[in-house]
């Protein structure tokens, strides 16, 4: 078989005119021209029946658009992430695709390996140059796509934003238009039920222990914790760096903060529960005291689980304002979640993994 017309420009350094940072198709019919996140004037094949994800978190949006079956390649993976990611455990079938590039903060992908699969175009998230240096060098469409948190709305229109953009590239406007009035619409339950709440009526909660390029203890924080804000959760530490991703506090921070209730990452639970027991002031924390010590389902893993994060909205709303969620079937809620973003349920196979999760980590 004759190789690929893009192997073959690869292969000689063919120069390709670019517009934009964009290639036009040397051969074969093209398709329509998009603006991708930041602006650049993309044109596409005819089809896009075959893609590949670069980037943190990408290919989590490929499976929410039902584009599952279209990717012809994956990053390299770690083989664990196949047992506690939801969007891989819903979807063990992607770790039999070819591999094409390395995961990690900083993925480029490998144009070699990338020619191998041939895709018809190539979603990334990442550096703008970076995306323009890997379309010259596979001779492929390169659509930059952007999201990063649902805290607030600019976010989650950032979020709607790439799936609408991945819906025009792949024709499944759709399937981004069913998954933006989900994310609206839970959204929009989960912050009326403590709308009318002043400031100063807000319950306080403590976040730690989330696990964040590695495992950390119940001294390290962060300041964007999702869960909190649509559950109407008021940080029981003030004043935290809004710019980091991981905050570290003194005990005597935590001390004084002094929670009634700590909410923590159910990967982190042992390495908790040993801090606990090496640093007798912990002991005498309000919510260690009191069992209201509670393991939340792991967010940071290949960037934000987001079904994850709604998921955890709901439990923590249900231990803090208990009267204003007691319509809500936390483990109902979170099959619903999952079932819509990934297609199939997977939150009884991660409580499997993780027993631990949703409930208090010590007796009352």
């Amino acid at each position: 078989m004759a190789p690929s017309r893009r192997r073959v420009l690869a292969g000689i350094g063919t120069a390709v005119g670019m517009a934009g940072g964009t290639r036009q198709s040397a051969s074969g019919p093209t398709g329509p021209t998009v603006t991708d996140a930041v602006g650049r004037s993309v044109t596409l094949p005819a089809t896009a029946d075959e893609i590949v994800c670069i980037g943190p978190g990408l290919l989590r949006q490929a499976v929410y658009m039902g584009l599952t079956d279209r990717v012809v390649g994956v990053e390299n993976i770690p083989e664990p992430a196949y047992d506690d990611i939801p969007y891989l455990l819903a979807h063990p079938e992607l770790a039999d695709r070819p591999i094409v590039g390395e995961s990690g903060a900083d993925r480029t992908g490998n144009p070699e390996q990338l020619l191998a699969v041939d895709p018809d175009v190539i979603f990334f998230h990442g550096d703008r140059t970076q995306a323009e240096t890997l379309s010259t060098q596979t001779e492929t469409p390169v659509v930059m796509v952007s999201y990063d948190r649902i805290n607030d709305q600019s976010a989650r229109h950032r979020l709607v934003d790439t799936w609408q953009l991945i819906g025009r590239v792949t024709d499944t406007r759709e399937r981004a238009d069913t998954l933006a009035t989900f994310l609206e619409e839970t959204v929009t339950d989960l912050r009326e039920r403590t709308a009318d709440l002043a400031p100063s009526e807000r319950a306080h909660a403590y976040a730690g222990a989330f696990r964040y390029q590695g495992a950390h203890g119940l001294s390290t924080t962060r300041s964007d914790t999702t869960a909190f804000t649509l559950a109407g959760v008021a940080d029981a530490i003030d004043g935290l760096a809004v710019d980091r991703s991981a905050v570290s506090i003194s005990h005597e921070r935590l001390l004084v903060a002094d929670p009634k209730r700590i909410f923590i990452d159910v990967m982190s639970v042992d390495r908790v529960r040993q801090e606990i027991a090496e640093n007798p002031e912990f002991r005498q924390l309000t919510a260690v005291e009191t069992g209201q010590v509670y393991p939340l389902l792991p967010v940071f893993r290949d960037m934000r689980n987001f079904g994850s994060i709604l998921a955890n909205a709901y439990y923590v709303g249900s231990v803090v304002y208990p009267d204003r969620f007691a319509d809500v079937d936390v483990a109902r809620r979170a099959d619903t979640i999952y079932e819509t973003l990934l297609g199939t349920s997977v939150y009884e196979t991660i409580t499997t993994v993780f027993p631990q999760t949703f409930q208090a980590l010590y007796g009352d």
